[in-house]
């Protein structure tokens, strides 16, 4: 490690140690990286009504605690599995696009915090990081979550690798044939991926000028802000640009039919993110997939839906124990997950949350974001009277009589 890498590091760790919720962590970020990063982070799709109905209905659920019959020591038991690989806690983690502009680390970042913790780590098609050198940072499991850039073809190729590189799972997200309406992007005239270019420069330097650390990382990085997945995929020796690749996902977006070829690809899990109704969810188990996450992409994509915990309900009721049913969307707390778990997940997912812990402090920051989590998990449990996640279920909890 040189000198830079020590000084980043003694700065990521002074930040880090002032995270004590994620809100502080949304502070911290806002803080250090740029408007435009920032907003990327933490906006919504549309009135960004979904986004706020997603901690709705955490906050919407109470608990019904037993007292006097936690033990102290040893204490609750947090550990559980998804798709029968052993994890240390019912948390994953969701796949963040662009978290090179949030990091120079990135997603190496939070694969490597994910395997100090016990846990699985997803990663975005939109990532700025090769396949390969994010699963070798990788020290526990890793999916990779799939978006047909380049439409069938593209998506073919990016398999492939996905194999190679040795990732156990694929998630496929169905919730995305087009991307929402993000007002602050319009507004500014900026998005990721983030050009270094004239006009980018001109509309980012009053924002950079006052980021100026975020600014030493982006130069000590070479600037490496490429969609690499995009920027590779094409017929033979040239590829498409970025903006073809794009152009052929939202023109063939992944449709049920496409779980058969997609399954005699890959050959292992296949999980089908964006689930939001209970039609939907006996779909998925229909062209079988092997679990499913209930989601609405953190209310940035279709506004106007229900919070996931909410939408967690219905498609439990409909699909019972056929797959195992993951949810994300809105959890900040160790308690809204035992929410989840006690609704019927098998396990939560956060994907802003460790995203601004990223942002505000590199991979310390991750590492904090899941370290409270699993505090927070302990605690509730012990509150809640509750000696394992296997003791959780509906009587633990006030759910409204409307769900």
């Amino acid at each position: 490690m040189d000198y830079w890498d020590q000084y980043c590091r003694f700065i990521q760790n002074r930040a880090a140690s002032r995270i004590a919720s994620v809100d502080d962590a949304r502070r911290l970020s806002y803080r250090r990286v740029p408007r435009t990063v920032f907003e990327y982070i933490d906006g919504g799709g549309g009135a960004g009504l979904t986004k706020k109905a997603n901690r709705a209905a955490i906050e919407a659920v109470q608990f019904r605690p037993q007292v006097g019959v936690t033990m102290g020591v040893p204490g609750p038991e947090l550990s559980t599995s998804v798709l029968g690989v052993a994890l240390s806690m019912p948390l994953l983690m969701s796949p963040v696009g662009f978290t090179r502009m949030m990091s120079p680390l990135g997603d190496i970042a939070g694969a490597r915090a994910a395997g100090k913790a016990g846990t699985i780590f997803t990663l975005s098609s939109m990532t700025g990081h090769q396949m390969g050198e994010v699963m070798d940072a990788a020290t526990g499991p890793a999916w990779f979550q799939l978006y047909f850039l380049g439409g069938r073809g593209g998506a073919e190729q990016l398999v492939a690798r996905v194999k190679e590189a040795g990732y156990s799972a694929l998630v496929l997200t169905l919730d995305t044939q087009i991307p929402g309406n993000r007002e602050a992007e319009a507004r500014s005239g900026l998005s990721p991926p983030i050009r270094v270019n004239r006009p980018t420069i001109i509309k980012m330097a009053p924002q950079v000028a006052r980021r100026p650390g975020w600014l030493i990382d982006l130069v000590h990085d070479r600037f490496q802000l490429e969609m690499i997945n995009a920027a590779t995929v094409g017929p033979g020796e040239h590829p498409m640009s970025v903006p073809d690749a794009l152009l052929h996902w939202i023109a063939a977006p992944p449709r049920w039919e496409d779980f058969t070829w997609l399954r005699e690809q890959w050959g292992g899990p296949i999980i089908a993110k964006g689930i939001m109704t209970g039609d939907d969810a006996k779909r998925a188990v229909d062209v079988g997939a092997d679990a499913i996450i209930v989601s609405n992409h953190g209310g940035r994509q279709l506004d106007s839906v229900p919070g996931a915990l909410e939408s967690l309900v219905e498609v439990v009721e409909a699909v019972g124990t056929q797959v195992e049913v993951l949810v994300d969307g809105g959890f900040r707390r160790g308690e809204d997950v035992v929410k989840a778990i006690a609704l019927g997940a098998r396990a939560a997912m956060i994907g802003r949350a460790w995203a601004y812990g990223l942002a505000a402090a590199g991979e310390p920051g991750v590492d904090r974001i899941l370290r409270l989590f699993r505090d927070d998990l302990d605690r509730t449990l012990r509150l809640l009277g509750c000696a394992s996640l296997a003791e959780l279920n509906r009587g633990c909890l006030r759910v409204p009589s409307d769900w």
